[in-house]
């Protein structure tokens, strides 16, 4: 199991994942595994930001943002995601700003969305399509 790709995953989900430490990262992943297939070429291709296309892959990364708490049934929970920025950045005040403008815009794209198979897939389209525009640099984005 790629340990670094849910740390990079975490990057993409705002870099506010509370899931900080490897074993904990490790037992996320392992656990929306086994309940989603996803390739190993999608795997891979994560690494990059790229979204999978299969059904098991967008899953999978639906599975991970309900495990990092930034979904909640299947829907965005903007609350909880405004916490956890709140407490990573806390002592950094401008990226917080940054952060806070990114899910309110994410926030928006993906209100309709309460299937953590469509969510996720379009939350995470959405940090990477707007988070170079607001100054926030990516893990794997070119």
């Amino acid at each position: 199991m790629h340990v670094a790709l849910l740390a990079l995953f975490a990057a993409a989900a705002l870099q506010v994942s509370s899931a900080g430490d490897p074993a904990k990262m490790k037992e996320i992943m392992e656990k929306c595994s086994g309940q989603n297939a996803i390739s190993p070429d999608e795997m891979e291709a994560l690494k990059s930001l790229t979204i999978p296309s299969s059904d098991g892959g967008k899953c999978f990364v639906g599975c991970l943002f309900e495990e990092v708490g930034m979904l909640t049934g299947g829907s965005f929970n903007r609350a909880t995601t405004e916490a956890l920025a709140r407490a990573k950045l806390q002592e950094k005040p401008d990226e917080l700003d940054k952060y806070m403008q990114l899910i309110e815009k994410c926030s928006d794209e993906v209100a309709s969305h309460d299937n953590k198979c469509e969510t996720g897939p379009k939350l995470m389209e959405c940090i990477k399509n707007y988070a170079p525009g607001l100054g926030i640099v990516l893990a794997g984005s070119a």
